[in-house]
């Protein structure tokens, strides 16, 4: 959260300091600079939240410490285009005489130069109270409501293969984001119809299920502060109730495993479900409703799909769908959660986790969440791979026309 370059040669106080900062978890970096030249380098290349400055420093490892290259180097940083301006500095010297001397150029521009005595820990405190200040501001700044949304619309999917393809192959111009200290990969993108653009970052969990899923929200919530989540994917539908390829639009989403299991009169194991349900915002809802009557979008996404595709027509069914914590080959299964959530459309592995993510995340919090998935199979025997590639492909492609043409990102 906080970095700090520390420019002093003095080997007694450089330990003090890394003692200090080491003390602190919220400082993810800190670089030291023992003359004028490192500290230059160091800050062509990066920007600190602090700079500790020792007055009395050699302009070139090996030089002479002087007082004056010190602050020579302080006021290069008012002046210099090529250095990134630390956002707060410090002044430390252990000569009565410096303090004296230089304390009117440290105040000109509100710095502090602080006397480092090995008889007291006055300066430790100092340091320390400046920099507990800059952790609590950062994090205010952060978590502030007043936070800009940076992107118009975050997409998730549970796995790159097939899904997060089918993402990649809408026309996004997408290109690769990487971020520090982060190993996933995002992707930035733009929509584009007419005057209206859509600005878009996609990413794919690095496995299926509830707790991968949940984390890459959050993340993506707080590094790109989205306007609005969605989740799209392949998902198992119910028998009789929609066709391959069918999108499903979770209107509540529940954790199909949430209850106790308990013993029967009979010795036997019984589930007694207690379902925690999230809802799809109304406005949303609305949205998708407007879509069931309107066959453009889906017509046209069947029809461009290049490969085999089912006899049915392309379909919407807006309802329940239960997230579970593994993959269902059991029509028992289904039937059972279907006793408990009589109108369910379907059943994945990510939704209600990322709903959660979405309603639980730091501010600013995204103005809506929604699942887009699409059916691969029924969650019975005759589970198989034969629609997966076509199911990803409508689900993504529903999303980008909704995009476009429904969500409101005024």
């Amino acid at each position: 959260m906080i970095e700090i370059l520390i420019v002093d040669d003095n080997a007694k106080k450089i330990k003090d300091l890394r003692n200090l900062v080491e003390g602190i978890p919220e400082i993810t970096t800190y670089d030291i600079a023992s003359d004028v030249v490192t500290a230059n380098a160091y800050l062509q290349k990066k920007h600190y939240d602090l700079l500790v400055l020792d007055i009395n420093i050699p302009q070139r490892l090996g030089d002479t410490p002087l007082p004056q290259n010190g602050l020579d180097f302080l006021r290069s940083l008012n002046k210099s285009l090529r250095l990134t301006k630390p956002a707060n500095i410090i002044g430390l010297t252990e000569f009565d005489e410096n303090l004296v001397k230089f304390q009117v150029d440290f105040q000109k521009s509100l710095w502090l130069l602080i006397k480092y005595d090995l008889a007291n820990n006055d300066w430790e405190v100092q340091i320390k109270e400046k920099i507990n200040y800059l952790i609590q501001s950062k994090r205010d700044l952060l978590n502030s409501p007043q936070v800009a949304f940076q992107y118009d619309l975050a997409i998730i999917t549970a796995l790159r293969h097939t899904e997060f393809e089918s993402v990649l192959n809408l026309d996004g111009h997408w290109e690769l984001k990487k971020l520090a200290n982060d190993t996933s990969d995002y992707y930035t993108g733009t929509f584009k119809s007419g005057d209206r653009i859509v600005k878009v970052i996609a990413s794919f969990a690095p496995q299926m299920g509830m707790v991968a899923s949940s984390v890459l929200t959050m993340k993506i919530i707080s590094s790109f502060r989205p306007k609005y989540v969605a989740m799209c994917g392949i998902s198992a539908g119910i028998k009789g109730g929609s066709n391959f390829g069918d999108i499903l639009i979770a209107d509540l989403s529940f954790d199909s495993g949430s209850g106790k299991v308990k013993k029967s009169t009979e010795g036997k194991d019984t589930f007694e479900p207690d379902y925690k349900v999230l809802a799809l915002s109304t406005d949303l809802r609305d949205e998708f409703l407007s879509c069931q009557g309107n066959r453009e979008y889906l017509d046209e996404i069947k029809r461009k799909w290049p490969s085999d595709k089912p006899q049915t027509d392309l379909g919407i069914h807006i309802g329940p769908l239960a997230t579970g914590a593994h993959v269902v080959q059991n029509l028992d299964i289904v039937d059972d959660i279907q006793g408990h959530a009589r109108k369910l459309i379907g059943l994945d592995m990510e939704t209600y986790a990322v709903f959660y993510a979405a309603n639980n995340c730091t501010k600013p919090r995204p103005k809506g969440v929604f699942s887009v998935k699409s059916v691969c199979d029924f969650a019975d025997s005759t589970k198989n791979d034969t629609y997966q590639k076509y199911a990803a492909y409508t689900s993504a492609n529903f999303l980008y026309h909704f995009a476009l043409n429904k969500l409101n990102f005024e």
